[in-house]
């Protein structure tokens, strides 16, 4: 079940959480993936004032989304989960998460190492209760995002002949599967993990 949502709304996040959980009599929410996320190509460091006041803005934007967002996912999914002793909760970082953009991207970068913190945090707090919290952390990834960013094919044909040992970008799929894989029963005891699904980037 997808649901399209404003993840900064707290209101709006407890509603499709309730929406999830109750949408048939024999069905309620197991797992809780918190996957909305923005990005610009920013430098927040300029001396030039107009430049500052855009990149705040930008700032502003990227921590609603990314770090509100996820916060508040956590927290209602929690809310449900918690009272029945079990539950999986997945979030989305990315290898920014542990080293720096290659291009000027500071908001983004502090925004999911935040996302890591969180989720090893959540991960020790609904741990007793049953709640298994995780996340994949996604290096670059053929999707719209990376395209808005105004990454060209011969820009990233270069990045992926430099830093991606496997030859290639990776898929939404391939995210997907592992999601998948950290809320299934065959990742019963793992928590508080970031998994990198990078094709080798940060090897």
């Amino acid at each position: 079940m997808a649901v399209e949502l404003d993840v900064t709304d707290a209101a709006a996040v407890r509603a499709a959480v309730t929406a999830a959980d109750t949408c048939s009599a024999a069905r309620r929410l197991t797992t809780a993936v918190a996957c909305a996320g923005v990005a610009r190509r920013t430098a927040a460091l300029t001396l030039d004032a107009r430049d500052a006041d855009a990149a705040l803005a930008d700032l502003d934007l990227t921590l609603a989304v990314n770090v509100r967002g996820t916060f508040l996912l956590l927290q209602a999914a929690a809310a449900v989960m918690a009272p029945r002793g079990e539950g999986s909760i997945v979030t989305v970082a990315s290898t920014s998460a542990f080293t720096a953009s290659s291009t000027p991207m500071l908001a983004y970068d502090a925004s999911k190492g935040a996302v890591k913190m969180l989720t090893q945090a959540a991960a020790r707090e609904l741990g007793p209760h049953g709640v298994r919290v995780n996340g994949v952390a996604p290096g670059t990834m053929d999707t719209p995002l990376m395209r808005a960013l105004g990454a060209d094919d011969a820009a990233l044909s270069r990045m992926v002949q430099s830093r991606i040992p496997l030859g290639r970008l990776g898929g939404v799929s391939e995210v997907a599967e592992v999601v998948a894989w950290l809320s299934s029963p065959q990742a019963s005891y793992v928590t508080g993990q970031l998994v990198v699904a990078d094709g080798g980037w940060l090897a």
